[in-house]
């Protein structure tokens, strides 16, 4: 079975969050776009930190990492009134997560979570998302893709969907602020 078998559910369930729904239905608000750009850019930063400590980052031609594109895309966008920067409870928690992973298998199944989201689903929201997407483009896309995959085993399924466990936490807390978005 292969890691995409085994975080299947896990990758479904991070799909069918409500916040994920009003993405693929463009009514997510865009000042929760803007917020979750701006925590997305720290977890990413954590976990390419991560990698980069470990090695992981050397197989990659550069320009893979995200963390900065991601900073860029948050920096273009026009902000609503009263928006701010700051970490989310969920996001200071994951990135303490991310810190305690000093074991290269458990920091690339992060990385494959969510760069390869990016890589794949991104490359649709990119399209409904109004929105800077620099850091959804990629030079070669099939190549990164190719090298990710090499790096993979089965025995990254647990962390692979501890990730995705984090990802789900993280579109849930957006909750309460889509409820009141969207009150039917």
């Amino acid at each position: 079975m292969s890691l995409k078998d085994l975080t299947a559910d896990k990758h479904q369930q991070a799909e069918e969050t409500f916040f994920m729904k009003a993405v693929f239905a463009k009514t997510l608000p865009f000042n929760i776009w803007v917020d979750f750009t701006y925590q997305k850019h720290l977890w990413y930063k954590a976990i390419e930190h991560a990698a980069r400590k470990a090695g992981l980052l050397n197989a990659f031609p550069t320009g893979f990492e995200r963390a900065g594109l991601i900073m860029d895309d948050y920096e273009a966008m026009d902000k609503p009134v009263g928006s701010f920067n700051t970490y989310k409870e969920v996001t200071k928690e994951y990135v303490s997560y991310i810190r305690t992973l000093g074991d290269p298998t458990r920091i690339m199944a992060h990385l494959y979570t969510w760069h390869m989201g990016d890589l794949h689903g991104g490359q649709m929201i990119k399209k409904i998302v109004e929105a800077p997407h620099s850091h959804l483009e990629f030079e070669d896309r099939a190549e990164l893709i190719k090298i990710v995959r090499t790096m993979l085993s089965d025995d990254m399924a647990v962390e692979a969907n501890i990730a995705f466990d984090w990802a789900i936490k993280i579109m849930e807390a957006y909750s309460d602020e889509l409820d009141l978005a969207n009150p039917n």
